[in-house]
């Protein structure tokens, strides 16, 4: 469980606070029975009837003139088989003129475990977490007119997970996070977040075979943002993951086929992406950790900085999605001093992209592959999808910097139909002089040379730039308006198809 979400946890408990509630010189027991009920009735709507509630019903008391909410943790969730050990959550809620409220002395239970029963002869799974000192507070206006704000600072956290593929740990001196939400045009609601911890360790004790895996990072920022939700249909959307919780675990644990699933699940997860479908109109995340050092079965390496982030949203109606990365600083004491260890990137970065998919249709053929519809059918309508769009898949910001040469490009694949498929792309090289310089006179780089020079001798010079101009239509690959098809292995096509046929 991260950090974000134990954070907005309790803050969506606080959710239904009545916006009509006048500030008031003392709470009363009417206020707080009132407000008991519609957080508990707000609760089970989002929980639905798979999941009972029980011990975790939420508590409110007067307490002078502001409301002391409880929400017990503890005891099982469902019938999931996870058991929850910790204090209740609790908050102060001051009502304030406007209807907004002042949110005060929010405190998450610490310590909190999560044991979950056995599946089978799995291994037990389990997920504890510590704070040692924790200050959170808001401003927050349930009737959506205004902005609403949100900050926490949290030290000394630790939290380990056991599952079947081993033991991690993760451990943060401090963390401090921002969130808001501020209401749009259209009565939604966009959610931002930002957050930044001092001195991250996490620990895995094998991952995937490669063996045990440390990651220290002395700075993490980490920013989201999340469009247009409907809180409407938030409700529809956790009432059918709540129901699809149970089949999931028992899947993980028991590895159960595909064709397991049973016709009830099935209409759940139908009902999932339906809910899910419209519920917001795009995600952007990125998170940055500085300083790295890693060690993955005993190869360690470092580096400045890494970043990853990503985006969703389907303007238009048509889906449009990317993923950033960028790592500076690679450094490894396992690449000894000499030519190779001057050559080691200091940047390298890339952002693929995918486009031009029809939002609606996408779901349309998923919820067609839920509820059963034939492979032949499916494929045949996928395979339509790529001429609505047509599809695009792209790679943008590419950077490699060696210190001696920097390569940038970008570029776009475009493809209609399984035989309609065009692409370009752009390289520039700076640099490439003084590679092939060293290249020729560096033994352990000398065999690069041949390939440089063949590189620099189909490129376009423009100063200290050389460029590359990549197009590829019909099976035909050129560089600079040269056809390298000879070169370059590529699909077959039709004799008669005529080059530049769209």
């Amino acid at each position: 469980m991260s950090l974000a979400s134990r954070l907005a946890v309790p803050l969506l408990a606080l959710a239904p606070l009545i916006a009509a509630t006048p500030a008031c010189a003392d709470a009363t027991l009417d206020g707080a029975a009132a407000l008991q009920a519609q957080v508990r009735a707000w609760m089970a709507d989002l929980a639905g009837p798979a999941v009972d509630l029980g011990s975790h019903a939420v508590q409110v008391t007067p307490e002078g003139d502001a409301y002391r909410f409880e929400l017990p943790v503890m005891g099982p969730v469902g019938d999931a088989g996870w058991l929850i050990t910790g204090e209740p959550v609790t908050a102060i809620a001051r009502p304030l003129a406007g209807g907004r409220w002042a949110i005060e002395s929010l405190h998450l239970p610490t310590p909190v475990r999560a044991d979950q029963q056995p599946v089978q002869d799995a291994k037990p799974r389990n997920w504890t977490a510590t704070l040692a000192d924790q200050e959170m507070h808001g401003w927050f206006d349930p009737g959506l007119a205004t902005s609403s704000s949100f900050d926490a600072v949290l030290n000394d956290y630790s939290a380990s997970s056991q599952t079947a593929a081993g033991t991690q740990t993760t451990h943060l001196d401090s963390y401090t996070w921002h969130g808001g939400w501020h209401p749009t045009d259209d009565g939604r609601v966009t959610l931002s977040t930002e957050g930044q911890g001092e001195n991250l360790t996490v620990s895995i004790d094998d991952a995937a075979g490669f063996g045990p895996i440390t990651i220290n990072a002395a700075e993490v920022r980490s920013s989201g943002r999340v469009e247009h939700i409907a809180f409407d249909r938030l409700g529809a959307a956790l009432r059918n993951i709540s129901g699809l919780v149970p089949a999931a675990m028992q899947a993980a644990g028991a590895a159960a086929a595909p064709d397991a699933i049973t016709p009830a699940d099935r209409a759940r997860l139908h009902d999932l992406v339906v809910a899910l479908r419209d519920l917001l109109g795009g995600v952007r995340q990125e998170s940055t950790l500085e300083q790295v050092q890693f060690d993955v079965g005993g190869q360690s390496g470092t580096l400045s900085s890494l970043t990853i982030g990503g985006h969703a949203a389907a303007p238009g109606g048509m889906l449009n999605a990317s993923l950033h990365l960028a790592v500076e600083g690679i450094d490894s004491p396992l690449i000894p001093p000499g030519p190779l260890r001057d050559y080691l990137p200091r940047r390298i970065a890339l952002t693929p992209r995918l486009s031009g998919v029809p939002a609606d249709d996408l779901v349309a053929l998923l919820l067609r592959g839920i509820d059963g519809d034939d492979h032949d059918s499916l494929q045949a309508e996928a395979i339509g999808l790529l001429a609505k769009g047509p599809l695009k898949a792209g790679l943008d910001d590419v950077v490699l910097d060696i210190g001696a040469a920097v390569l940038k490009a970008n570029g776009t694949v475009t493809i209609a139909a399984p035989d309609d498929i065009k692409g370009s792309a752009r390289i520039d090289a700076t640099g490439l002089d003084t590679l092939i310089h060293n290249a020729n006179t560096v033994p352990e780089l000398r065999g690069a040379t041949p390939f440089l020079i063949m590189m620099k001798g189909i490129g376009e010079q423009k100063g200290s730039t050389t460029t590359w101009n990549i197009t590829y239509a019909d099976g035909h690959t050129e560089v600079n308006g040269t056809d390298l098809s000879a070169l370059v292995p590529s699909a077959p096509t039709a004799p008669d198809r005529p080059r530049g046929h769209k």
